[in-house]
C-alpha cells in the first residue's frame, strides 16, 4: 500500500508544479540508487526530478539509464555515449566510440576497434590492446586477441592466456573454463589447470537467492546450487569444485543442472528422477518423465514426474503433494503459493506449497482471478472463493465473470454484483460492459437497447435495434446504432448522436460512411460532414479500400441510370466502366 500511496503523491507533486505536468509524462519509475525519479519527457527526452519534482538532471537527452551502485549513470545522446553522476556532471566524457556497464568498478570502453577498461573516475586502467571484452566478476574478465581467448583481473594482468578458442564464466564462481579443439577443461582464479580437455560442455544455471549486481538481471553459477553439470563422450556428469565426481553413480544419460532449490532432473535407463547435490534420488529415478513447473526451470517452485498416465506432484522440496492425469504448469505468477489441480477423481481443488489443503478437491472447475480470488464451478452453478477457501459469491450463478482489473464487480446472470453478492445493476435482459470502459454497459430489454453506467443512470435511452461495442476496424470513438431498421452513428464517450439513424444501409471504411438514403447513395465522414453528395443510384467501395494492400485501395465505384462509373470520393466521375468490372470490384460488398 506504501508503495502505490508514494506513487500518488508523486503525481500529485507533478501535477502541482509548473513546469513538469503530469500530461507531459510517458514514463516515469523511482531510481533506487539515486533516490530520485527517472522520467521519459514526451518531448523525446530523458532527465531525472526529485520527489519535489525539481529537476536534478535535465530533459535534453536521447537515454539514461538508472544510476548504479557506483552513482553514476550512462547516458546517450546524439550518437555519443557517456556517464554523468547524480548532479548530471560528466564524470567520463563521450571520448570513446563504445561504452559498457560497470562490473566490479570496471567499466568497458572501446576506441578503434580496441576495447580496455576504465575505473569510476574514468581514469584508463587496462589500455586498449583487446578486440574484444565481457564483464568482470569474481576478480576475472574474458578478453579476445586475434580470435583467441583468455582472462585478466583487475590490474590487467593476464591470468589464463589468451590462446584459447573460446572461454565462459559465471557471475558467482572463481573457477572458470576454456575450450581447446572443441573440448573444454577448467581453470581456477589462479590461472591453475584443474581438469584435462576432456568435456564437451559444461553448464551453467541461475541461482535467484543471489541479488544480481545493476548490470545483470540474474546471477549465474557453476557450483552455487550443487556440483557443475558437464557432458563428455555422451554422458552427463556431475562434478565438484575439485573436478573429481561429485558423488557415487554421477554419470547419467540425460540431466539438469542443479537449480535454485538444488534439485536436478536425471536420467538413466529409460526412466526420470530428481536428485539432490549429494547424489541421493529424492523423487525416485523410476518415472517415465520428469518435467518442470515453471518455464524458468531454474526456479521453478513444482516438478511433474510421469509414471503410467498418473502425473505425481512434487514441491521444490521434493515433497509429494498431489496426483493428477494432468501436468500442472505455472499460471504466469512470480510465485506460486497455492497450486490448483483436478485431482484422480476429476475434482479441482487447491493445496498450499506444503501440500496441505486450502479449497477442497470438489468442484468441477476451479481457476485464479487473483491472488485473493478464485472461481469455481460446482453442479453447474459458479461462484466466487477467496485464497483460505472462504465463500464470497454462492454458487447459484450459470454464467459468472470479473468486470474490472480490481475483481470488485461481477457480471452474474445478467445483473452486476459486488463481492459481498450485493446486487448493483439489474431488471434487464442482457447486459454487456462497454470494451473501454467496465462501468458503462449497453444493456437491452424487450429487445431494445440503450446504455447505462454502473449506477444505473441513463445515458442512452433503451430505443435502438441494435448498438456496437468495440469493432476492430470501426470508426474511432464511434458506435453503431440501428433503430427502426436505420443506421447512424453515436460518440463513444457521451453517446450523443453524431449520425442520426435514417440511412437504410451503412458501409464504413477507415474514416468515411457509404451511405444509401430515400433511393439514392453518398459518402460521409464519421462527422456526418457530406463528402459526395447523395445523387448516385448506389455507391461501393473497392474490395481493399482503406485497407492499403493494393495501388488500387482507394477506388470507388457507383451506378446512376443504368450507367458505372468510377468516382473519386467527393463524387466526380474518372470514367466509366462496364457493368461487368462493376460487379467484379463490388460483388462481396453488403450495401
Amino acid at each position: 500500500m506504501l508503495k502505490y500511496l508514494s506513487l500518488i503523491f508523486f503525481i500529485s507533486c507533478i501535477q502541482n508544479n509548473s513546469k513538469i505536468t503530469r500530461k507531459d509524462i510517458d514514463y516515469f519509475e523511482k531510481d533506487k540508487h539515486a533516490n530520485l525519479f527517472r522520467i521519459h519527457h514526451k518531448n523525446g527526452k530523458w532527465g531525472f526530478v526529485d520527489k519535489d519534482t525539481a529537476t536534478i538532471i535535465p530533459f535534453i537527452y536521447d537515454f539514461i539509464n538508472p544510476f548504479d551502485e557506483n552513482g553514476l549513470a550512462y547516458v546517450k545522446d546524439k550518437g555519443k555515449e557517456f556517464y554523468i553522476n547524480k548532479e548530471g556532471k560528466v564524470i567520463i566524457p563521450s571520448d570513446y566510440d563504445e561504452l559498457g556497464l560497470f562490473s566490479e568498478g570496471m567499466l568497458s570502453a572501446k576506441r578503434k576497434g580496441k576495447c580496455g577498461f576504465l575505473n569510476i573516475q574514468g581514469d584508463l586502467i587496462i589500455p586498449m590492446i583487446y578486440d574484444g571484452a565481457g564483464f568482470f566478476s569474481q576478480g576475472l574478465c574474458i578478453v579476445s586477441k586475434n580470435k583467441k581467448y583468455g582472462f585478466i583481473d583487475r590490474k590487467g594482468k593476464v591470468i589464463i592466456p589468451i590462446v584459447y578458442d573460446a572461454a565462459d564464466k559465471t557471475h558467482a564462481d572463481s573457477i572458470v573454463v576454456v575450450s581447446e579443439n572443441r573440448k573444454w577443461a577448467f581453470f581456477d582464479s589462479k590461472g591453475k589447470q584443474l581438469s584435462d580437455f576432456i568435456y564437451d560442455k559444461v553448464f551453467s544455471g541461475y541461482n535467484a537467492n543471489i541479488p544480481p549486481p545493476s548490470n545483470i538481471s540474474e546471477v549465474t553459477t557453476y557450483f552455487q546450487n550443487g556440483a557443475v553439470l558437464t557432458l563428455k563422450e555422451k554422458k552427463y556428469e556431475f562434478l565438484n569444485e575439485k573436478i573429481r565426481p561429485a558423488f557415487h553413480e554421477n554419470k547419467f544419460d540425460s540431466a539438469s543442472v542443479f537449480d535454485t532449490y538444488k534439485n536436478a532432473i536425471v536420467k538413466r535407463n529409460g526412466k526420470y528422477g530428481i536428485i539432490k547435490p549429494d547424489g541421493v534420488a529424492k523423487v525416485p529415478i523410476e518415472y517415465d518423465w520428469v518435467g518442470y513447473f515453471d518455464t524458468n526451470h531454474n526456479s521453478s517452485e513444482y516438478y511433474n514426474a510421469k509414471k503410467g498416465k498418473i502425473f505425481h506432484i512434487y514441491n521444490k522440496d521434493l515433497k509429494k503433494i498431489g496426483e493428477s492425469y494432468e501436468p500442472v504448469s505455472n499460471d504466469f505468477s512470480v510465485s506460486t503459493q497455492n497450486l490448483i489441480f483436478k485431482n484422480l477423481k476429476g475434482q479441482y481443488g487447491m493445496v498450499n506449497s506444503t501440500g496441505s489443503i486450502v479449497i477442497p478437491f470438489e468442484y468441477n472447475e476451479l481457476e485464479k482471478l487473483n491472488q485473493d480470488l478464485f472461481l469455481g464451478k460446482k453442479n453447474g452453478k459458479v461462484g466466487i472463493l477467496d485464497k483460505n477457501g472462504r465463500l464470497r459469491i454462492p454458487f447459484e450463478y450459470k454464467s459468472l465473470y470479473g468486470l474490472d482489473d480490481n475483481d470488485q464487480l461481477f457480471i452474474a446472470d445478467n445483473k452486476i454484483i459486488d463481492l459481498d453478492n450485493k446486487p448493483i445493476l439489474f431488471g434487464y435482459d442482457r447486459i454487456t460492459p462497454i470494451y473501454y470502459n467496465s462501468q458503462r454497459f449497453i444493456v437491452s430489454k424487450n429487445k431494445k437497447y440503450g446504455i447505462v453506467d454502473v449506477k444505473n443512470k441513463i445515458l442512452l435511452p433503451l430505443e435502438y435495434d441494435e448498438i456496437s461495442n468495440w469493432v476492430e476496424y470501426g470508426p474511432e470513438k464511434r458506435h453503431f446504432i440501428v433503430k427502426k431498421g436505420k443506421h447512424g452513428l453515436i460518440e463513444n464517450e457521451t453517446f450523443r448522436i453524431v449520425i442520426p439513424p435514417v440511412y437504410d444501409k451503412f458501409i464504413q471504411r477507415r474514416d468515411v460512411i457509404f451511405a444509401h438514403r430515400n433511393g439514392k447513395s453518398g459518402i460521409l465522414d464519421i462527422n456526418n460532414k457530406e463528402i459526395c453528395p447523395f445523387i448516385f443510384d448506389e455507391i461501393r467501395p473497392g474490395y481493399f479500400f482503406g485497407i492499403g494492400y493494393s495501388k488500387d485501395n482507394d477506388r470507388i465505384y457507383s451506378k446512376k441510370d443504368n450507367k458505372f462509373y468510377k468516382i473519386t470520393l467527393t463524387g466526380k466521375i474518372i470514367k466509366e466502366i462496364s457493368q461487368k468490372e462493376y460487379k467484379k470490384n463490388t460483388e462481396h460488398q453488403n450495401m
